[in-house]
């Protein structure tokens, strides 16, 4: 049998100083041959460096293939980088490397390891093609993120003034300063909030999804552009699990016999920004809208912790956030339940369906 190479794919494992590397070509006969492994700083000089590495090895005639996985932002700037330079791109979402890794029966995990999973599933899976966002989704991100890290800010100086402000022998030029901050950066804050509602005022539709997700009690428009543009406007994602994978919401929990039983938790491996932006609304959520108390309510009865009832809502909101967007549906709360049904049964339609019903689905999600 030939043993002609018919496709080259690089697995990239990367965190936030470093990323590792294992290249591997698949040949004629499904053989497949290691060409090489090795890590790289997580920055320019490092994706210059990797560029030149990955030359060496590539193949005439074979494009470059680049595996990585979307966890937390880390990935970003690299997969920019690979796609500005004319490589295809794979970007997969942590529940599909996860559920690879563990077909292959892997025990001991590791960055290299991970690597070397995420270079064999490039070459064994047809993989959709990663590509970069807008423009203006993002600058929508960046602000957002901006946003966030000032709210950051302004918190941690509230807790210290508050400190300040009950401490027994307190410095009144110290409060005075602590108090001209917060000022600034709330002035800041009210800037990228204009500016936010400015750049999405030039997309026409992305407006009017997200000023219809704003009817939601608990969602405001700082909340929902954020979750939006963190995103991508949900075009990598095809279902509701994606979602709450790539944001970490998903449930994770080790048992083995009766020596091994740790609690269940969400993962957080994931997008953190999300999860920062969805904490205060749920909050609200909770405090005026009846379906999302009961949430609360059964959640925090069973556990007696308050914030998995809050993580409950939090996930809920994303959910509901994706659905609306993703459908352009009006939101009416009586029929939420009926439409979330309606679009899993969309999202989720083998692709040899035929469009007459495809139509049929999307009529009735017109009609909730």
């Amino acid at each position: 049998m030939s043993t002609s190479i018919i496709k080259l794919n690089t697995g990239i494992d990367v965190d936030a100083k470093t990323f590792k590397v294992k290249c591997r070509v698949l040949q004629m006969n499904q053989h497949q041959v290691v060409k090489g492994s090795r890590a790289f700083k997580n920055n320019a000089k490092g994706f210059t460096e990797f560029w030149v590495w990955i030359q060496k090895r590539k193949v005439d005639g074979v494009a470059l293939h680049f595996t990585m996985e979307a966890t937390g932002v880390y990935y970003e700037n690299l997969a920019y980088f690979l796609e500005s330079k004319g490589a295809i791109v794979h970007v997969v979402l942590p529940n599909q490397s996860q559920a690879f890794i563990n077909s292959l029966n892997i025990k001991t995990r590791t960055d290299e390891i991970d690597a070397d999973a995420l270079s064999i599933m490039g070459l064994e899976r047809q993989l959709t093609e990663w590509k970069p966002a807008s423009s203006q989704m993002r600058l929508l991100k960046k602000l957002g993120r901006e946003r966030l890290r000032l709210m950051k800010l302004k918190t941690m100086i509230s807790n210290q003034l508050h400190a300040e402000l009950h401490a027994y022998d307190y410095c009144k030029e110290s409060i005075k300063r602590m108090q001209q901050l917060i000022a600034v950066i709330k002035k800041k804050m009210e800037a990228v909030e204009k500016q936010l509602k400015e750049e999405t005022a030039k997309d026409p539709d992305l407006q009017t999804k997200i000023e219809e997700i704003c009817k939601v009690k608990g969602l405001r428009f700082i909340t929902v552009i954020t979750v939006v543009a963190e995103m991508n406007g949900f075009v990598l994602f095809n279902n509701r699990n994606q979602v709450v994978s790539f944001v970490g919401y998903d449930v994770v929990e080790k048992q083995s016999g009766s020596s091994v039983q740790s609690k269940r938790k969400i993962s957080k491996k994931g997008n953190s920004y999300i999860r920062r932006a969805l904490y205060f609304p749920a909050m609200t959520a909770v405090k005026h809208n009846e379906q999302y108390r009961k949430l609360y309510d059964r959640i925090f009865d069973r556990t007696k912790i308050k914030m998995k009832g809050y993580v409950a809502v939090q996930r809920k909101l994303l959910l509901l956030i994706y659905t609306l967007f993703t459908t352009g549906a009006t939101y009416n709360q009586k029929h939420y339940l009926e439409l979330q049904k309606l679009h899993r049964v969309q999202a989720e339609v083998p692709v040899g369906l035929t469009n007459s019903l495809l139509d049929a689905v999307d009529k009735m999600l017109q009609k909730v």
